[in-house]
């Protein structure tokens, strides 16, 4: 498809703009929810968190990476004297072992430095979480339709697809694959109305819990979601299944203990008045 677009003489990936886009829509949403919510909370703090966010994204996304290309990582540590032989090898070595990027490690690494500036700058944890929970499908629809111009992420060979020519990813070109991006954006965009639904309208929602609904619900897309990609030396195997199949067996489990933990919590009683009744 198309890597750049061409714009006032500039250059700009079509990966970086529909991230752009995709942050752009976020705060958009952040503003309309928290208008819905009557929620008066400065802006600043929603940029701050989504700082935090953005640098332990990227980050984490770069390290589950590496992870995914275990056999590459294992022998850049077993043979560091050919690494660091110059800092050309050196280069190439890390852009060929770190120079992915997961969406998973992207999740954890966002979740992780948000919850640090949050804790740090002595935020309400749930209510912002609450906020921020609907803008992760919504920022991840946007980033999938990025990939899809780019040429990442690609599907499986198919008659229904497209035919890539100029992507990076030299195994994407020259075959019709399934546009499986565009699904994958179509759904999150589908997650993203359910949990605002479920933020707006359910009023026996505990405050802080709407993340865990939504790691109950793109895991399991996700891990669906898998069979039909093609880029299956980009992902990387554990046995039967992919990195990220691994990964959403695990978030959908720890989001269902969360749930039921949170559910089956019995409610705080006040100690004053029990004195008082006394």
């Amino acid at each position: 498809m198309f890597s750049t677009l061409d714009t006032l003489g500039f250059e700009l990936p079509y990966y970086g703009f529909m991230v752009g886009l995709g942050i752009l829509a976020c705060f958009l949403l952040i503003k309309l929810v928290t208008m819905k919510k009557r929620d008066h909370i400065e802006g600043i703090e929603y940029v701050c968190i989504g700082l935090a966010g953005g640098i332990g994204a990227f980050i984490m996304a770069h390290i589950v990476y590496a992870i995914a290309q275990f056999d590459k990582l294992v022998y850049v540590l077993t043979h560091l004297d050919r690494v660091f032989g110059s800092l050309q090898k050196f280069m190439a070595y890390m852009i060929d072992v770190f120079g992915g990027m997961v969406f998973y490690g992207g999740l954890i690494g966002a979740c992780i430095g948000a919850f640090i500036y949050m804790k740090v700058a002595k935020l309400d944890v749930r209510s912002y979480a609450d906020t921020l929970a609907p803008c992760i499908p919504l920022f991840h629809a946007f980033g999938r339709i990025g990939c899809f111009l780019a040429g990442c992420c690609y599907g499986i060979e198919s008659n229904f697809g497209v035919t890539y020519h100029h992507s990076l990813i030299v195994n994407a070109n020259g075959v019709s694959r399934l546009p499986i991006q565009l699904f994958e954006s179509v759904e999150n965009v589908l997650i993203c109305l359910v949990l605002l639904a479920v933020l707006c309208k359910c009023s026996s929602l505990k405050k802080g819990t709407l993340i865990w609904i939504y790691g109950l619900i793109y895991p399991v897309v996700r891990f669906i979601n898998e069979f039909f990609r093609g880029d299956i030396t980009e992902r990387g195997y554990f046995g039967p299944l992919s990195t990220s199949q691994w990964i959403s067996i695990f978030l959908f489990v720890i989001s269902a203990v969360a749930l039921i933990a949170e559910y089956s919590r019995k409610p705080k009683q006040n100690t004053a008045v029990n004195k008082e009744v006394a």
